[in-house]
Formats: C-alpha cells, sequence, structure tokens
C-alpha cells in the first residue's frame, strides 16, 4: 500500500476518462432525477402511513 503506486493509479484512470458524451450526461441526469422522485416519493408515503396510523 504505497503512497506513490496509489498516486500513480489515480493518474491513470484520470488519463483514460473522459468528459461525457451530451446523451450520457442527460441519460444520467434523467436516472439520478428518477431516482430522486422515486426516493422522495416512498418518504412522503411512510410520512402520511405513519400520520394515518398516528390518528388512528
Amino acid at each position: 500500500m504505497d503512497i506513490n503506486t496509489e498516486i500513480r493509479k489515480m493518474i491513470r484512470v484520470l488519463r483514460v476518462s473522459t468528459r461525457p458524451r451530451k446523451k450520457e450526461f442527460e441519460l444520467m441526469a434523467k436516472v439520478t432525477l428518477a431516482g430522486v422522485i422515486i426516493i422522495g416519493a416512498i418518504g412522503v408515503i411512510i410520512s402520511a402511513v405513519f400520520s394515518f396510523i398516528d390518528k388512528v
């Protein structure tokens, strides 16, 4: 676990990596947005269920 080896690995990854194309970026943004919406909806549903249970 040499620091220099780890830094070389990181530099190699940065050299190989490229910026995403517009279509790839749009797809990643859509998937991320869908995930945020789904998690938010689950949170609202759980909150509503517990609110309903608390009233009963």
